[in-house]
C-alpha cells in the first residue's frame, strides 16, 4: 500500500469508502451521524491549515482558535 500523500485518486477514493464501511460496522444511524459530522470537521480543519503559509504555526493556530470557541 502506497503512503497516502502518493496517492493518486482513485486510491485515496478506495481507502476512503474503506475506512468509511468498518467504522460504519454496528453503529447505529445516530453513530454513524456523529462520526459523519466529526470528520466533517476534521476534514475542514485540516483544509484550513493547508491555507497557513507554514507548519511551525498550526500548534498556535489551533491554540487560537480553541481560545475564540
Amino acid at each position: 500500500m502506497s503512503s497516502i500523500y502518493n496517492a493518486n485518486r482513485g486510491e485515496l477514493l478506495t481507502m476512503a469508502v474503506t475506512l468509511s464501511a468498518v467504522l460504519a460496522q454496528g453503529q447505529s444511524q445516530a453513530q454513524l451521524a456523529k462520526l459523519g459530522a466529526f470528520f466533517t470537521i476534521v476534514g475542514d480543519t485540516l483544509s484550513l491549515y493547508a491555507l497557513e503559509p507554514g507548519p511551525a504555526d498550526r500548534t498556535g493556530t489551533a491554540l487560537s482558535l480553541a481560545d475564540n470557541l
